[in-house]
């Protein structure tokens, strides 16, 4: 784990040289992104003395407050966006939502001029839903049952996220998650759309968004930059 911050501080240390006062970062969630803020923000206010960010998560929020970063609302636009990813595959396409973010994760990757992901190497796979991780789903609770049912004729095998005591898991917009296991995944962006066009799903954690910029971290401390343009 030390050696992977020592990867986290390097690309720190690269995304810091393209942050300008007044830009306005997108905020992904999840622990890569809590502590890859602790690394940049110092170096970035050091230099633009004001950054803003644009929070997806509750989480992400107190950790961006706390690193002296300018929360402000989304206003339909980013400059750039920071955040992690659950797997990557051999395409830079991504599965995000572990935390149960992925809807504003969405929203706020699909306005941004410039996507930088940050990823620990045993993230990235050949093709998506490589040993067994599932996608999420994001659904309106009254379409829980018929989205399962829809889910399953796509091929997936649809299980509805729990808290640890058996209570539902319900996202940050009041919606439930449905972790859904598909065979390996040869064209994620038709499934991205054949997903998301089943009705009562409000988002999927297939993000296929191009370009993009990945930091894959390294175990020996280096980190290496991968880019697609497709």
């Amino acid at each position: 784990m030390d050696r992977l911050r020592d990867a986290l501080k390097g690309v720190a240390k690269e995304l810091a040289k393209a942050i300008t006062p007044g830009m306005t970062l997108g905020l992904g969630s999840g622990s890569t992104v809590a502590a890859l803020l602790e690394e940049l923000s110092p170096l970035v206010l050091a230099k633009a003395k004001t950054v803003n960010g644009v929070p997806t998560s509750t989480q992400i929020e107190m950790v961006a407050a706390r690193c002296g970063i300018n929360l402000v609302p989304f206003k339909g636009s980013v400059d750039l966006v920071i955040d992690g990813a659950d797997q990557v595959d051999k395409g830079l396409n991504l599965i995000k939502g572990g935390g149960g973010a992925l809807l504003k994760e969405k929203v706020v990757m699909g306005s941004a001029r410039r996507t930088a992901i940050v990823a620990a190497e045993n993230k990235f796979v050949g093709r998506l839903c490589d040993n067994g991780v599932r996608v999420p789903v994001e659904v309106l609770p009254m379409a829980r049952e018929s989205a399962k049912m829809k889910l399953s004729m796509l091929g997936g095998v649809p299980e509805e996220r729990l808290m640890p005591k058996g209570y539902p898991y319900f996202t940050e917009n009041g919606n439930v998650i449905l972790d859904t296991l598909f065979e390996p995944v040869d064209d994620p962006t038709s499934l991205e759309v054949r997903v998301k066009s089943t009705p009562g799903v409000a988002e999927v954690g297939i993000f296929t968004f191009k370009p993009i910029t990945v930091y894959r971290l390294g175990a020996d401390g280096n980190y290496e930059v991968l880019q697609s343009h497709d």
